[in-house]
């Protein structure tokens, strides 16, 4: 578990990272192709700030087991993030996990064998209060 949590923190590390470089480029809009060589999708605040991001792991590596979803909260602002991953047609949510009632910056992870070679839509959301706002634009990934 400790050996987990330390690569948890190394690779919200290096989202951050990617994240700040993403938001220092200035464009709100702009999501991190991938962080850790992970594709990841960022989410930004009211402010326009970024506020976090989605990652998806389809293999083991950098600390994180594979077929992994992460939410990636980087600030303090009151929001948490939702990561959600779901068949191409939204039919199926095949992940969901969330930051929420965590202290930023806070990654949390949810993992789970998915059949190799399909493809599915992964997005992040802020949510305060149980009310969802500030989408990030959707990414296709493949398990």
């Amino acid at each position: 578990m400790r050996i987990a949590r330390k690569a948890g923190v190394a690779l919200a590390g290096l989202v951050m990272v990617g994240g700040l470089a993403t938001a220092a480029s200035g464009s709100a809009s702009a999501a991190a192709d991938e962080i850790c060589g992970y594709p990841a999708v960022d989410v930004f605040n009211d402010a326009g700030k970024w506020a976090g991001s989605a990652q998806w792991s389809a293999n083991p590596g950098c600390g994180v087991t594979g077929d992994t979803l992460g939410a990636f909260d980087a600030t303090a602002d009151g929001y948490g993030v939702v990561a959600h991953l779901s068949a191409p047609d939204g039919s199926i949510a095949e992940r969901v996990v969330s930051t929420s009632g965590h202290n930023s910056p806070y990654t949390a992870w949810k993992s789970g064998n998915l059949p190799e070679g399909h493809q599915y839509v992964m997005w992040a959301c802020l949510t305060k209060g149980g009310v969802v706002s500030h989408c990030s634009k959707t990414k296709t990934v493949t398990s």
